[in-house]
């Protein structure tokens, strides 16, 4: 009877287990691609659907690479968690060092500028990483900034702040928590226009230009999807739908559903 007993619970852990997390890796043949569900306008969810420009071009990419494919919007940790158990593909990613021992990656998505923004009438005479030194600065939660960022942060030469979204540094900056705040270039541009932010200002010199990509974990069997999606990505910039698609998405033309 005892033994029975602990034969159901072992039986019922297990099946738990298996409720809350994938009990196996990816399927070779379905690209499931986690994005940011809080980083318009590259990827974000909205009345729980998917948008942004990663979607929308890797749902291209693989439409016409024939790639079933799949999004789900998650934190940034969360759908860095997920590739590292090889549950899911990231798209939206940098490459670091660390990360290429980890991941491989797709040819390069698009290229961000990363901007430094403050207050003000706390104004910050950015010119490179150095003068973040001794500050208060909000970054994304579970983000890379590149290697010499992180290795700064390692250093502690400054203090840095993870937030889950931007409006969410943002405000932060805004009530003086915060000195400064690390953001996407275009990201600040569409927040700029509703005035909300108006006694914000972004430095005029960027603090790096950064490729990101789709990324897959070294152990996922997806590595022959990987590579017919590069095949197909190289033919669009070739032939031109890539460069057009990039244009009608920040022209604000209404993004097709991914």
């Amino acid at each position: 009877m005892i033994a029975s007993i602990r034969r159901l619970g072992l039986t019922l852990l297990l099946l738990g287990a298996c409720l809350t997390a994938p009990c196996r890796g990816q399927d070779a043949d379905i690209l499931t691609v986690a994005v940011d569900a809080n980083a318009p306008p590259f990827m974000y969810e909205e009345n729980e659907r998917v948008g942004g420009l990663y979607p929308r071009l890797v749902s291209a990419v693989c439409d016409k690479a024939g790639i079933p494919h799949a999004f789900r919007a998650l934190t940034w940790r969360r759908a860095i968690f997920e590739l590292d158990r090889s549950a899911m593909a990231a798209a939206g990613i940098y490459k670091t060092v660390n990360r290429e021992q980890r991941y491989d990656f797709s040819l390069p998505l698009y290229q961000e500028r990363i901007v430094v923004v403050y207050l003000r009438q706390r104004p910050i005479d950015f010119r490179s990483l150095a003068d973040l030194d001794n500050k208060r600065v909000g970054v994304m939660a579970g983000w890379s900034y590149g290697d010499e960022f992180d290795r700064a942060r390692a250093d502690k030469r400054f203090s840095a702040y993870d937030g889950d979204s931007d409006r969410q540094n943002l405000q932060l900056l805004q009530r003086g928590n915060l000195d400064a705040v690390l953001a996407i270039q275009e990201a600040m541009d569409a927040r700029m226009q509703n005035g909300a932010y108006a006694n914000l200002a972004v430095a005029p010199a960027i603090l790096a230009s950064k490729a990101t990509y789709l990324a897959i974990n070294k152990t996922s069997p997806q590595l022959p999807l990987l590579q017919r999606f590069n095949q197909a990505l190289e033919k669009m910039r070739q032939d031109g739908s890539y460069q057009q698609l990039v244009k009608q998405f920040f022209s604000g033309r209404p993004p097709s559903k991914p």
